[in-house]
C-alpha cells in the first residue's frame, strides 16, 4: 500500500511540473513599473476646485498585472515571465493624479481618501494592450472619461481619449517603455480637457 501511494504521489508531482511548463517559463518574471514621466516645464495657473479622481474601472485581463499583447486584432494573449507590478488601472491613477496637479488642479485627490470634492474624474479603461501589426508594434492604451458634479450627481462632460505610442519591438522591457510614451500622452490630454471643463463650469457658475 505505501509502494502504491509513493507512486501515485510521485506520479501527481510529475503532471504538476508539466502542467506548469505549459503555462509559462519557470521562474521568477520579471516585474516591470511604468517608466517616470517627464518633469513639466511650465507652471499652470492653479485651480482652487477639489477633484477626485476614481480608480479607472477595467475588466477580465486589464483588470489584472498581466502584460497583454495581441498578435492579432482579435487576440489577446498574455507575456509569459513578465507583468506588471501592479494594475494597469492603479499605475493610471497614479500617473492621472500627478499630471492633474502639474496642470493646476492642485487638489486633485484620490476618491477612496476621503476628502470632500466638488467634482468627481469617473473612468473606464477600455485598452492597454501591444498591438503587433507585422513587423510593427505599438502600444495602445484607451480610457473614457466622465466630469461630474457632486452636488448634482450631473455629468458635465465626458471624452474618449486614446493615445498609442511605437514599440522598438515586441518584447516584453520594448513594450513597457512604448506603454511609458504612450500613457504620457493619455494622461496630459486628459489632464488638458480636465482643466478646460472645470474653467468654464467655473466661469459659468460665477456669472
Amino acid at each position: 500500500m505505501n509502494r502504491l501511494r509513493f507512486a501515485a504521489l510521485l506520479l501527481a508531482t510529475l503532471l504538476l511540473g508539466a502542467c506548469s511548463s505549459l503555462i509559462g517559463p519557470r521562474g521568477n518574471p520579471q516585474v516591470f513599473l511604468l517608466p517616470p514621466a517627464p518633469a513639466p516645464t511650465v507652471a499652470a495657473a492653479p485651480l482652487r476646485s477639489t477633484l477626485a479622481v476614481t480608480l479607472p474601472a477595467a475588466n477580465g485581463l486589464l483588470d489584472s498585472a498581466a502584460l497583454l499583447v495581441s498578435p492579432q486584432p482579435d487576440q489577446l494573449q498574455v507575456y509569459a515571465g513578465a507583468r506588471w507590478a501592479e494594475r494597469p488601472a492603479v499605475m493610471l491613477r497614479q500617473r492621472l493624479l500627478a499630471a492633474l496637479i502639474d496642470a493646476g488642479i492642485a487638489r486633485a485627490v484620490p476618491a477612496d481618501s476621503g476628502v470632500l470634492a466638488q467634482y468627481t474624474l469617473q473612468s473606464d479603461l477600455d485598452e492597454f494592450r501591444l498591438r503587433v501589426d507585422g513587423q510593427h508594434a505599438a502600444a495602445q492604451v484607451t480610457l473614457q472619461v466622465r466630469l461630474l458634479d457632486n452636488a448634482s450627481r450631473q455629468l458635465l462632460a465626458q471624452q474618449r481619449f486614446s493615445a498609442s505610442a511605437p514599440a522598438a519591438n515586441d518584447r516584453a522591457a520594448a513594450a513597457v517603455q512604448a506603454f511609458g510614451q504612450a500613457s504620457v500622452t493619455l494622461q496630459d490630454a486628459v489632464a488638458a480637457w480636465t482643466v478646460q471643463q472645470l474653467r468654464a463650469t467655473s466661469a459659468t457658475t460665477t456669472r
